[in-house]
């Protein structure tokens, strides 16, 4: 039977050849106790099953249940297996961009796409049309090294709007850029040396601008000298504040250290006030941590704290906690790396209801309950449903999840896969 079905999906008939009355009941079977028998003889389910996030005994969508029929003192026993199939629930997924080549990041601005690939370039995708262009400005201005994180950030400030990257290279070390092409204004800074074992880093623009950068051996997340393992946030500029504006030709922004205790972030979700980030575990847990864009000090708990188990005596005194957590590994909510996705509430896309979507780079779209993130609670795979068959694609496959941005309408978001396809998720017509 299809899932969410919540009316009698069989009814139960038996015969004696007595005549006697016969008297149903369950009586057994792993899952008994989630299904419900009318007097009328008719089986359903006490809760709508949910393929996404099922709840018989061993978690496969096969519910197993024993029936009893007794009439004059005798009584026959059945043995009922239910399966239940998924419904996509109203999701429809189309390849829009392909080709790409092996991208890294992905952000939305305005009408348009902002990619990174791993080669260096920044790339301007129009997703209504396919069109693809290396954006030149960028391409000519930028410091050489790899990127590891893009955004578009300040929209409408004069002396910050533009898209900025991170990128790494083994003798320039890891540098913030930043570029205005429509004003030929360029920003680059350095955030630190190379680092001695390969990161993630992730950008976002929420008003201001952060930046996450991982520390995967734990070394420096909670040393104050070094880069690695850090959250910085680029504030907005007042151009108020100053008898004079910046140099013509230069961006403005100063990244300031505004926390720690960072293993390899996996990307940022917007929340209004607040935001949320998402860090890859390398031994036990993936996590999903929500703070106020205001609150300081900031400690995500790493190396000491992976998740929800701790990893070494004599933490911080003040650790902000995820409130969504995960296993590493290949179960029905299990991943190999945590990364960002959107909060929906209903309006912006209704077939997912009030949920947060997001991804995992073995290829599999999770989400959970919105108000999951902000009760109070630590939550794991109990509450997490595994929506990756709802979310196939008409062509090519979701591979590596690597990055999620929302349309330029209120009725659609985008994917980016790691082999350079990006798809479009909507509403089935």
């Amino acid at each position: 039977m299809v899932e969410n079905r919540a009316d009698n999906f069989y009814t139960v008939s038996a015969s004696d050849p007595q005549g006697d009355a016969i008297s149903l009941a369950i009586s057994g079977g792993v899952d008994a106790d989630k299904f419900v028998l009318g007097t009328d003889g008719g089986l359903r389910f006490n809760t709508p099953p949910n393929f996404d996030l099922p709840i018989d005994a061993n978690g496969d969508n096969i519910y197993e249940v024993t029936l009893r029929g007794s009439a004059g003192g005798e009584t026959a026993f059945l043995n009922f297996v239910v399966t239940v199939t998924n419904d996509r629930e109203g999701i429809a997924v189309r390849r829009v961009i392909s080709g790409l080549g092996e991208t890294v990041a992905m952000d939305a601005m305005r009408s348009d796409l902002l990619v990174a690939d791993r080669s260096g370039r920044v790339l301007v995708v129009n997703p209504a049309t396919g069109a693809i262009a290396e954006d030149p400005f960028i391409r000519d201005n930028r410091r050489p090294g790899e990127i590891l994180a893009l955004a578009f950030g300040f929209p409408g400030m004069p002396y910050q709007e533009g898209i900025y990257i991170v990128t790494h290279s083994p003798t320039d070390g890891l540098w913030l850029q930043g570029f205005d092409p429509t004003q030929g204004r360029s920003l680059q800074i350095r955030l630190g040396d190379p680092w001695a074992e390969r990161v993630t880093v992730s950008l976002v623009a929420q008003r201001e601008l952060y930046i996450a950068i991982g520390d995967r051996s734990g070394s420096n997340a909670q040393n104050s000298a070094s880069p690695y393992g850090k959250l910085y946030r680029v504030s907005e500029y007042c151009h108020y504040c100053y008898a004079a504006g910046p140099r013509p030709a230069r961006l403005v922004g100063e990244p300031r250290l505004w926390g720690d205790g960072i293993q390899m972030p996996g990307g940022f979700s917007r929340e209004a006030d607040y935001l949320h980030l998402t860090d890859r575990g390398s031994t036990a847990f993936h996590e999903l941590t929500r703070f106020r864009r205001d609150w300081q000090p900031l400690d995500f708990g790493w190396p000491f704290y992976e998740g929800s188990s701790a990893l070494s005596a004599n933490p911080p005194a003040i650790v902000n906690g995820p409130s969504i957590v995960y296993r590493l590994g290949n179960g029905r909510a299990e991943g190999t790396g945590i990364t960002a996705g959107l909060i929906n509430d209903g309006n912006f896309f209704k077939q997912l209801g009030q949920s947060y979507v997001f991804g995992d780079t073995r290829g599999a779209v999770f989400a959970v309950d919105r108000n999951r993130l902000s009760d109070g609670r630590l939550h794991g795979a109990s509450v997490i449903e595994n929506r990756t068959k709802d979310f196939a694609p008409d062509v090519g496959t979701l591979d590596t999840v690597l990055a999620f941005a929302q349309g330029g309408g209120s009725d659609h978001f985008f994917i980016l896969d790691g082999d350079g396809e990006i798809f479009r998720v909507e509403g089935q017509s």
